[in-house]
């Protein structure tokens, strides 16, 4: 390396330096402006907890709400953060999570924010097992060739199940009063509201459900397994559309089998994926198709989740009919 060499290398290292200590700088100024002027930025990583905070946080004075990822990102498998996501993480006063490794993406991200308050919304909530294959490139004894290696992890779909989706409004209000108690009687006032519009909704998706000519179904998306449980439906076989793993044909002949079995079975899709594979509904004596709204991506709108349930309730009921 030459000696003008070591000079550029030299002058765009303290480049960056200056850079990087001015992006400090205005971090701290704005998180000190925003704390003199009395405001408390919440930031929700994903579009479930968002509409929780908008109900929660409703009209409570110098609370702001933001969604980190635009709001029909839907599932957020594969989600990649952005400079401007880091921008608004780095104004931010507090972390909603859905939790259950929804946010594995920011992982690194709040390694940089490691003062940065998060409420996570999944605590105490009852969570349901996911069986992930991971393949390797060398098999075991030292053997070439992949090998699979089934890795476990819990199904981050919470929100889809209303009694699961009460528990996070429940921890977010609790969270919320912790970190701001000088309005935590708006937040209980607001939770208390909320909660109370989730259980009539939920009342009428079971009554809905009721009215099935059977509980046997065959879900396409782990989205859809609290939400068929907390209806008292009863999967007979997973599939798993829109996954990196894809589907296998052993998976379908399983599906067909349950199916036959079953006599009668209901088709339940996630209205974010296709709806593939709906043949093997052909080896039932009877079947439905029902396209469901999992509420996770949508407007901004703070009663959007219910509005969801509420089409998931007329897609029940008009299957039932």
């Amino acid at each position: 390396m030459t000696k003008s060499d070591r000079r550029r290398y030299a002058a765009v290292a303290l480049l960056m330096g200056a850079i990087l200590l001015v992006s400090a700088v205005i971090t701290a100024f704005t998180r000190v402006t925003e704390r003199e002027d009395g405001r408390l930025r919440l930031v929700a990583a994903s579009y479930p907890v968002y509409i929780a905070a908008l109900n929660v946080a409703d009209g409570v004075d110098g609370v702001q709400v933001v969604n980190l990822v635009p709001s029909q990102a839907g599932c957020l498998h594969d989600y990649q953060l952005s400079p401007d996501n880091m921008i608004t993480l780095s104004g931010a006063d507090a972390l909603i999570l859905n939790g259950a490794g929804a946010e594995s993406f920011l992982d690194g991200a709040r390694e940089q924010f490691p003062e940065l308050a998060a409420i996570d919304t999944s605590e105490g909530v009852p969570l349901v097992e996911s069986r992930h294959v991971h393949e390797h490139d060398h098999g075991h004894d030292g053997e070439d060739g992949p090998a699979e290696e089934e890795a476990v992890c819990y199904n981050e779909h919470i929100w889809t199940s209303p009694g699961r989706y009460r528990r996070q409004v429940e921890n977010l209000r609790d969270g919320l009063q912790a970190l701001d108690p000088d309005h935590a009687a708006a937040y209980a006032a607001n939770a208390e509201a909320y909660l109370s519009l989730i259980d009539a909704v939920y009342a009428q998706l079971r009554d809905a459900a009721g009215a099935l000519p059977t509980d046997a179904c065959i879900t396409f998306h782990d989205s859809l397994t609290y939400f068929a449980e907390d209806l008292g439906l009863r999967p007979v076989a997973a599939l798993s559309i829109g996954e990196e793993a894809g589907v296998s044909a052993s998976d379908i002949r399983a599906a067909e089998q349950a199916a036959a079995r079953a006599g009668a079975v209901l088709l339940l899709y996630d209205s974010q994926y296709p709806e593939e594979y709906a043949y093997i509904a052909d080896s039932a004596e009877r079947s439905l198709l029902l396209t469901l709204n999992m509420a996770a991506g949508g407007g901004d709108e703070k009663n959007a989740w219910l509005e969801a349930m509420e089409q998931n309730v007329q897609a029940l009921r008009a299957a039932a009919s």
